[in-house]
């Protein structure tokens, strides 16, 4: 009966630990796209300035891709390798989240109705830009309250050990005689 339970809060312990895992993972791979995302437009807009149209436009920046972004558009380029219309191809970097919504949307609409592409990528990479940006506030004002905790119980008890009891100490001499 014992070797039943133990090996029950075993299993327990190994999803939770594996679905933790996942879930530090994923939180990963969503920093890294949401900090690489603007650079990443910002290369497109460059090359779309450049003269390059939304078809040659994938598979000549995308050695300058890192991560997840790479892996998104690397998808995008075999789809259309394998025939797809590269509008439809784009629906591979749905996996980069809510963030390259608006990316696909002008890369879609320039693989579809021909509008102009470097004017959109503009306003998109300020987008992106700004959301990355409001993103860096964020987590600078939660950095206070994150280091709330070493600050009072590291910090304040070492100051006291230090500086209050010995002039307490002091004190209590002097009082004595």
């Amino acid at each position: 009966m014992t070797g039943v339970v133990v090996v029950l809060i075993a299993v327990v312990v190994v999803r939770v630990m594996r679905s933790r895992r996942a879930r530090v993972r994923a939180q990963r791979n969503a920093e890294a796209i949401d900090q690489c995302l603007p650079d990443a437009i910002d290369l497109l807009r460059l090359a779309a300035h450049a003269g390059i149209s939304v078809h040659q436009l994938i598979p000549t920046v995308l050695t300058r891709f890192a991560g997840p972004i790479q892996a998104a558009f690397a998808e995008v380029q075999r789809r259309v390798e394998r025939g797809v219309r590269l509008g439809e191809a784009l629906d591979a970097l749905e996996t980069l989240g809510e963030n390259a919504e608006a990316l696909c949307a002008v890369l879609r609409s320039t693989a579809f109705d021909g509008t102009s592409l470097a004017p959109a990528l503009e306003r998109v990479a300020n987008d992106a830009r700004l959301a990355r940006r409001r993103r860096a506030e964020q987590m600078a004002r939660r950095l206070p309250v994150q280091l709330l905790f070493p600050l009072v119980f590291c910090v304040l008890p070492a100051f006291a050990l230090l500086a209050v009891v010995p002039l307490l100490a002091g004190s209590l001499g002097a009082l004595a005689l």
